[in-house]
């Protein structure tokens, strides 16, 4: 059984990745691809690898799942802040120009 802080933070995680790589696409078409957008893909690949994984192996015995459960939350506070983090940069990079 999943604990609710996973499920929280993983499905937080999932769609601040999906916003930002949507919101990178845009920018995209509308400008050139920078390095950036496909990091943000990858994260977004990574969070919704991690909520697959802890679907899959549900059913194991409580110890794997304790372990598994903290390491991917762990995983996804970090994906949520670097998420956060390229946004800025990036805002301010390619729709402020400041340097």
């Amino acid at each position: 059984m999943a604990t609710k802080s996973f499920n929280n933070i993983t499905t937080l995680s999932v769609i601040i990745t999906f916003m930002a790589v949507v919101l990178g696409l845009i920018g995209v078409v509308i400008s050139e691809i920078y390095p950036g957008f496909i990091i943000l893909f990858l994260l977004m690949l990574i969070a919704i690898g991690s909520k697959w994984y802890a679907k899959k192996n549900s059913d194991k015995h409580n110890n794997f799942q304790g372990n598994y459960y903290t390491i991917l939350t762990v995983l996804n506070l970090l994906i949520i802040l670097v998420t956060l983090w390229m946004t800025f940069v990036i805002t301010h990079d390619r729709i402020l120009q400041d340097s």
